[in-house]
């Protein structure tokens, strides 16, 4: 039965169900106790009789806090009945397996030992590291508490990636140069023994006790590990049956490794460590792990002979491989370490050898000489590293493909660096730059069976509410039962693409860096892999090399012979026309030249398939040929034959028209893009392109966005993004009007079919606002409803078309089109007249006024003053009146004296508005009375 002491305690801990006020006096009363100057004596006594953890906890805890707060306070007979109780603890409590102490209870004990150990070692307990190896070889329970013990000295004391004050930081220092003198050695052969002893018996404390050995390595003597009797060990562990040995033996060797040395130094313990070979096997272990069918597609040619080297042990332990995925990550960071590790040693050698050179001394040199035996020991290693790595990186398996980009990445630019110093390239370089692109195109590929297998956008509202019609097609079964994907789908959908785009980010940063070495290579892989997408379709390869055009029948052939010609998955198709898109990004002059440029052939031909490319309606797909398309416009304006084929691509189901909303609104964006480019080119075919531009701008004009439906786009101009909600001031959809207004305002076309064109597009928006001035007075206040949001839209449309009209040809050389936009003005002034409460239609009524007056200049003048008076209403507040005063700056700075009459109109009527707003501030009435409100006011005060 426990007493008040025990009870309050374990109250404290929540232990069962107890009222707060009940748990405030147990509280209280354990607060109390522990102001008694021998509280200390308690928890000695208690500790040993008590049988719930939760006191015993609290006893450690307590005598803990007693060490650090005035252990040296105490008297020696009070220090050595602590110290002696602890130790006590740990020889009786700590051997015992049934009941075992709880591992919370082993750790503060630990903690409590290391404490005082912190205070005593090395002056008055200086032999506690040799008893402490000396107890743990006497059983695995000791064995256990001297893990704990080393994991609690690199914590409390030692490390310093735990943030330490001075006074700390010299202790740490103090205390390592102790335990190098006296202490370590013995420590260093007691990790080789326990793991020796329990590899097999207790793998699990074996691996416990190689992760405390990982801790030390990097400040400890390196011959106490890096030794003939521990690496050979740990070699043996990477391959054992148990995982979390193999890992912790893994994290041992990557310590051991990182270590810092001199380069010759690293250079000499890597040859010592004899473990490259095991590196190699180890890198077809991973590609075996990754799964047959990923490896047999990344490796390529340059890859086959180490992926026969894998053979039956990497069959044997490839599915316990795939199951641990930590065990992966940690492999692939040993192949990447040790890779980086030699290559930065070799680096630090060539230096060396260019400043014996710069000095004039000659490798004949002694000093030389060895600079140069260590530079061809470090070639090697690093060759056969290398290719230990890109062996891993091609397995396809994020796991492992992510650990080695930072080396693959500074080997593509060591290999940059030879080319700019004139020096030669290593005879394996052409080999390697292969596999970089093998690996790069595994490792940026969507999942099989991913989140976007079904979400391919075919159920999609498109552009707006109700544009298009949901597919027949059945998508499959969901989670709602319908043939619509639920919205956890949708969402694990984008979250993956999300995260693919994060992944891409530096893997096609290392494509382009490769391609910079070996452009023609990196353009052959890529053909190659459109190739495959568009023979596997029966898509022809005609435009192509006649080498690549076999390449691409028997690929076809193979295809048909397996079952599978003409089924594309979306990933192959997405990949190829993601690679084709990034090519385009720094690649040299001469593949971009007109006819005869390489790239610009590899570009047509995916142009000219854009129609049939398998998979094509892919949402995924479907952006990425958008996307691709305008950043080959410079091709575009070359060959202009392919230009039907990219309008009819932004036009059709693939564009605009996709049912999925964020490639409809994408389309939308990027289609102004392309006539802004091709603005010229596009002339002969703009009576087609604004027919079938007519219902999109109906929808984009009347239909508010779909809303709820994540956007995340492709990650090329934008990581992530939302579509506008019905609320926004912004709608991307709108672009499309700019792409419109791009097109009609070249003074080139007839004035008549221009008018006629730009009037048949004004007339409607302007029958919007009339239409919705009425609906929109009766919402909500302050509210968006549908009235209000047609309103927006028909504003905003009719600004972005004016965006494509210079100001000479609206009121010089074709006034008439200036005419029609003066019109727009003088509808649209019913709007802050007849809404003047509604901040949204406000803000986007003095945007179109800045529109406006940059396209049409000084013929905006006589509308003017209706307009800013009605802004300046009574229902103007503190940052409406600051708008209007940037408008009105704006005005006075471009057009001057012009202005004066109508400064001389408004001026009164600002002075008053401004006068009411201050005077009401003064009364606490308006949003100044806050402080965000007080700033504003003084904003607009200065303004004005």
């Amino acid at each position: 039965m426990a007493d008040d002491f025990e009870k309050a305690v374990l109250i404290t801990f929540n232990y069962g169900e107890v009222e707060p006020q009940l748990k405030e006096r147990a509280a209280a009363y354990i607060a109390s106790v522990k102001q008694f100057p021998d509280c200390w004596k308690l928890c000695c006594e208690r500790f040993p009789s008590c049988l719930y953890p939760e006191v015993k906890f609290w006893c450690l805890q307590t005598l803990h806090e007693v060490i650090c707060a005035c252990y040296e306070q105490l008297d020696a007979g009070s220090r050595q009945m602590i110290k002696g109780s602890l130790l006590t603890w740990l020889q009786r409590d700590c051997t015992v397996e049934q009941p075992a102490l709880p591992p919370f209870l082993r750790n503060k004990l630990a903690q409590a030992i290391v404490a005082i150990v912190k205070r005593e070692y090395p002056r008055v307990w200086p032999n506690f590291f040799i008893e402490l190896v000396a107890a743990a070889g006497t059983g695995p329970g000791l064995a256990d508490m001297f893990v704990r013990i080393m994991v609690a000295v690199d914590e409390d004391v030692i490390s310093l990636d735990i943030p330490r004050s001075a006074g700390e930081t010299k202790l740490s220092m103090h205390l390592k140069d102790s335990m190098r003198e006296q202490g370590i050695t013995e420590v260093a052969g007691a990790w080789y023994n326990l793991t020796q002893l329990y590899k097999s018996s207790r793998p699990e404390l074996a691996a416990f006790v190689l992760g405390s050995c990982a801790r030390y390595v990097h400040w400890i003597d390196i011959g106490l590990v890096a030794n003939d009797k521990f690496i050979p060990l740990l070699s043996q562990l990477m391959d054992w049956q148990h995982s979390s040995l193999r890992a912790a033996a893994t994290d041992v060797l990557i310590e051991v490794v990182s270590k810092r040395m001199e380069p010759t130094a690293k250079i000499n313990l890597v040859q010592q460590l004899n473990v490259v070979d095991a590196m190699e096997r180890l890198s077809s272990n991973l590609v075996a792990a990754a799964g047959a069918n990923k490896a047999a597609a990344a490796a390529g040619p340059c890859m086959k002979a180490n992926a026969s080297a894998a053979g039956t042990a990497a069959a044997a332990n490839a599915q316990a491989l795939h199951d641990d995925e930590e065990l992966l990550g940690k492999y692939a960071k040993l192949l990447a370490t040790l890779a980086g590790e030699v290559m930065d040693a070799l680096k630090r050698v060539e230096n060396v050898i260019i400043s014996f050179t710069v000095a004039g001394l000659g490798v004949d040199d002694e000093a030389g000489r060895d600079a140069g035996a260590a530079a061809q020991t470090a070639n090697r290693l690093l060759d056969s590293l290398t290719r230990a790595v890109l062996t891993a990186f091609c397995s396809g398996l994020d796991t492992i493909s992510m650990p080695l980009v930072p080396f693959i990445s500074a080997y593509v630019a060591r290999l940059r660096a030879l080319v700019k110093r004139g020096q030669q390239l290593p005879a394996a370089a052409q080999m390697h730059l292969q596999a970089v692109l093998q690996g790069v195109a595994a490792a940026t590929r969507y999942p099989d069976n991913g989140a976007n297998e079904a979400d391919d956008g075919s159920e999609g509202p498109g552009l707006g509410s109700s544009s298009t019609t949901a597919s027949s097609s059945t998508i499959g079964v969901t989670a709602n039962g319908s043939g619509r994907l639920s919205d956890a789908d949708l969402v694990a959908a984008r979250e993956e693409q999300y995260e693919v785009e994060e992944r891409r980010k530096e893997l096609l940063v290392l494509l382009k860096n490769a391609a910079k070495l070996a452009f023609r290579e990196a353009l052959n892989f890529v053909a190659g892999k459109l190739q495959a997408v568009l023979a596997a379709d029966g898509s022809s390869g005609n435009g192509l090399s006649n080498g690549s055009a076999t390449a691409a029948g028997a690929v076809a052939g193979a295809l048909k012979a397996n079952g599978i010609a003409g089924s594309v998955p979306f990933q192959d198709s997405e990949l190829a026309v993601t690679l084709v898109y990034e090519l385009g990004e720094g690649a040299p002059e001469e593949a971009l030249k007109p006819s005869s440029g390489t790239l610009v052939q590899l570009v047509l031909l995916l142009l000219a398939q854009a129609e049939s490319l398998p998979a094509g309606r892919h949402r995924l797909v479907a952006l990425a040929m958008l996307e691709t398309c305008v950043r080959y416009c410079r091709v575009l304006q070359q060959e202009q034959s392919a230009i039907p084929a990219v309008v009819s691509l932004f036009l059709g189901p693939k564009g605009l028209g996709h049912p999925a909303a964020d490639v409809a609104t994408r389309a939308c964006y990027l289609l102004s893009r392309l006539v802004k480019t091709l603005r010229a080119n596009l002339k002969p075919y703009m009576n087609e392109v604004l027919q079938q531009l007519q219902p999109y701008l109906v929808i984009v004009a009347t239909q508010p966005p779909p809303a709820g439906t994540a956007a995340v786009g492709t990650g090329r101009e934008v990581a992530s993004k939302a579509l506008a909600p019905i609320t926004a001031l912004v709608d991307d959809r709108l672009y499309v009007f700019e792409a419109v207004g791009l097109l009609l305002g070249q003074e080139e076309l007839p004035a008549e079919q221009q008018h006629a064109a730009l009037s048949s597009l004004l007339q409607p928006l302007m029958q919007q606002i009339k239409a919705n001035l009425q609906p929109a007075a009766a919402e909500a206040a302050g509210g968006l409803g549908n009235g209000s949001w047609a309103i927006l839209q028909a504003i905003e449309a009719i600004a972005r078309l004016s965006k494509g009209f210079k100001w000479e040809l609206c009121t010089r050389s074709r006034p008439q089109l200036g005419a029609l936009f003066l019109q727009c003005l003088e509808v649209s002034l019913a709007v802050p007249q007849a809404l003047p409460s509604n901040k949204q239609l406000r803000a986007r009524f003095i945007a179109f006024l800045h529109r406006l007056v940059e396209s049409l200049m000084s013929s905006v003048l006589p509308y003017l003053p209706a307009a800013l008076e009605a802004l300046m209403a009574r229902e103007a507040d503190v940052t409406d009146m600051k708008d209007v005063l940037d408008l009105l700056v704006q005005l006075v700075t471009r057009f001057k004296e012009a202005v004066g009459k109508l400064v001389e109109v408004v001026l009164p009527i600002a002075v008053s508005r401004v006068h009411g707003l201050l005077g009401e501030l003064g009364r606490g009435v308006v949003l100044g009375a806050r402080s965000s409100g007080r700033v504003v006011t003084v904003q607009l005060c200065l303004r004005f």
